[in-house]
């Protein structure tokens, strides 16, 4: 499972909150309980130094405990005292990320944004697993440098490691997060995984279970029995785009269900492979192809945000009706640069990818023997894949096995391990926990969005299977990772108050999240859109009120390029630019002749504010056909089911007051 480009600008809202400077990964907040304390503090038998504003140390751990290969690694972390410390003790906390390959300190931002609530009381472990961050992070070139992974380059990667390949478990992790525990002289702690951690969460619950008070996982799969094809991924897409065209006003009129839209564009796509140039998240014109591939990868590599769900169908109707490609394949070039960004690189300490394969060929089920040879392995693949042709050609559906393969490797991931080296017999391959493990009954809850592809709900409710006394929760409306930045204050209650009394309380708001804006339609001409409704007031014609409909559509489009762009700034779909900069609570766009159709111009700023009420308040100059420009203002708010826009301005003397249903 991969989670690479998962949530970067979904958890940069937390890093907002905390006043740092968000780079294109999460940067490195911290944490005001440190802020008046001395220079060092010992915990249990570990001298802890300042870092930051934080108290950092290592422990040093076996690279391999059966001292077959000798040496050892530092597993650097994080400690967060209580910042009450005249109040008493009521625990540790321990946070770990996803990816795997991502540094757990380096999202120290989004846990302390999490249990800021918690933390008069309790203290706050962040240790980074070995491969990662703090703790020895795997460099393999070219590896690292690779937006979408190669087979030599997996290779490689192997071949660079060796004989410690197989060195970098979860199984291991796990254990150096006991070992940590211990010399930290933790009692029984409070552990939230969320992704790749809810995994290590499960392993370190089957390893260590008398180290755990609770456990809290967000966006899980099961540490045992699952298959190597991920069955559960490609319905639990279908039926996201499904369920968000159904909740939103703007596509739920349209006849069928989405997918049906999205099989049309597929098989138009499939036929007639389109290629053209488009730009990516930050603005750059790159060259990209519509094809099934690159269908499949959009599809299943942005299960951790809104902007796919918010425009895929209405993009498949613009291809298919108006021969209007441009917003197809600004969403495939978008999600093409996704992974890394326009730098195609990010540093190892803060997500490595040899520590990705690493984990991936350690733990995860394979179609093929990872004690085989290479090429016996690559046999074995290729039989596996030929058999579930014939048994289950339509696991991936809508796509063919063989269309779906052709996704980058980290997302297809059957093939990834092909070439990985064969581990030793002391570390059997596909067991972060012991065959036979029964899992253990403290509390536990595990946390599903219903719209997520990368760890669909039905898999959350396998992890939750595992332990005796778990409680599965869903939450509508909502993606991968339902806890961090969480603007509303939801999953994040329900974690806090999980944590306070082992009971997650009232979940009712897991059904009353706002649903996902789809864009209605994708338009050359303003001529072609509804009109706003006319409010008690206006005096504005039919073509004012599409005109100002035309510029609030085109305010929404910037805001949901936020979500992809890395570079604080990105061109409109039509024309023109905007750029947007951090400011307190808020997010503030500036936008420059900014066209989402060929005859509406719009500048002007608008002010989000993410940590907040979520109000929204786009204050635009429009430029429109004849004499349908002049000033508009936009305010609505984000974070409200239904929420509708109000529009008010001044159309060559003609006063603009309607709303429509929010961009």
């Amino acid at each position: 499972m991969s989670w690479r480009n998962a949530a970067v600008h979904a958890l940069l809202a937390t890093v907002v909150a905390f006043g740092a400077t968000p780079v294109h990964r999460k940067a490195l907040p911290v944490s005001a309980a440190a802020a008046a304390g001395p220079a060092a503090i010992t915990v249990g038998t570990l001298q802890l130094t300042r870092c930051g504003l934080a108290y950092c140390g290592v422990l040093p751990r076996p690279l391999d405990p059966t001292g077959q290969v000798p040496g050892t690694i530092d597993i650097g972390f994080q400690f967060h005292p209580q910042t009450s410390p005249s109040l008493p003790p009521l625990g540790a906390l321990v946070a770990t990320q996803g990816g795997p390959g991502y540094s757990t300190t380096g999202s120290a931002g989004e846990y302390l944004g999490l249990f800021e609530p918690l933390l008069a009381q309790r203290s706050l472990l962040l240790m980074d697993n070995r491969g990662t961050g703090t703790s020895g992070p795997i460099w393999c070139t070219p590896l690292q440098s690779q937006v979408e992974y190669t087979q030599s380059a997996i290779q490689a990667c192997g071949g660079e490691l060796g004989d410690i390949s197989d060195l970098y478990g979860t199984g291991l992790a796990a254990d150096d997060l006991a070992a940590l525990i211990d010399a930290l002289e933790l009692p029984p702690v409070d552990l939230y995984g969320d992704s790749y951690g809810t995994y290590f969460g499960q392993a370190f619950a089957g390893r260590h279970p008398d180290m755990l008070r609770s456990l809290v996982l967000d966006s899980a799969w099961p540490v045992v029995g699952e298959s190597p094809w991920y069955p559960e991924a490609p319905p639990a897409a279908s039926n996201a785009f499904n369920l968000a065209c159904e909740r939103s006003p703007s596509c739920s009129y349209q006849p069928g269900v989405s997918m049906s839209r999205i099989d049309s564009l597929l098989d138009s796509v499939r036929a007639d492979p389109v290629t053209g140039t488009a730009p990516n998240g930050d603005g750059v014109p790159v060259t990209v192809t519509a094809n099934a591939q690159g269908l499949a990868y959009v599809m299943f590599s942005n299960a951790s945000g809104p902007v796919v769900y918010r425009e895929l169908d209405a993009a498949a109707r613009a291809w298919l009706n108006q021969n209007d490609q441009a917003p197809f394949l600004r969403l495939i070039a978008e999600n093409e640069e996704a992974a890394y960004g326009a730098s195609g690189f990010v540093r190892p300490s803060e997500s490595s990818s040899g520590l990705f394969v690493a984990v991936s060929c350690t733990d995860y089920p394979q179609t093929y023997s990872m004690t085989a040879p290479l090429g016996v392995r690559a046999l074995q693949g290729q039989n596996a894949i030929a058999q579930e042709q014939a048994q289950d050609p339509n696991v991936f559906a809508p796509f063919t096995i063989d269309e779906f393969l052709q996704m980058p490797l980290d997302y297809s991931v059957v093939n990834l391990c092909l070439r990985w080296p064969v581990p030793s017999a002391a570390y059997p391959p596909g067991q972060p926990v012991p065959p036979g493990t029964v899992f253990p009954g403290m509390p536990a809850i595990v946390l599903s969005g219903d719209l997520d592809s990368l760890t669909p709900a039905t898999q959350g409710a396998k992890a939750a299977a595992l332990f005796p006394a778990a409680q599965h929760i869903v939450l509508e409306n909502s993606f991968h990772v339902t806890a961090l930045a969480d603007p509303y204050h939801c999953s994040s209650n329900i974690v806090r108050n999980f944590v306070q009394t082992l009971n997650p309380g009232n979940t009712s708001c897991a059904s009353a999240i706002p649903e996902v804006r789809l864009v209605p339609q994708f338009a050359l001409a303003s001529s072609e859109l509804a009109p706003a409704a006319a409010l008690d007031g206006n005096q504005g014609t039919t073509v004012d009120l599409q005109v100002a409909a035309a510029a609030a559509y085109t305010a929404g489009d910037a805001l949901a390029r936020y979500w992809v762009n890395y570079s604080r700034s990105g061109v409109g779909l039509r024309g023109g630019t905007f750029s947007y900069r951090y400011q307190g609570s808020t997010i503030e766009f500036d936008l420059s002749s900014m066209q989402w159709t060929q005859d509406v111009a719009v500048s002007g700023t608008i002010s989000w504010n993410v940590t907040g009420t979520g109000a929204i308040q786009a204050d635009l100059v429009v430029t429109g056909p004849g004499s349908s420009s002049g000033p508009l203002t936009v305010t609505y708010q984000d974070w409200t089911p239904l929420s509708m826009a109000a529009l008010s301005g001044t159309f060559s003397g003609r006063t603009i007051a309607a709303t429509m249903y929010a961009p």
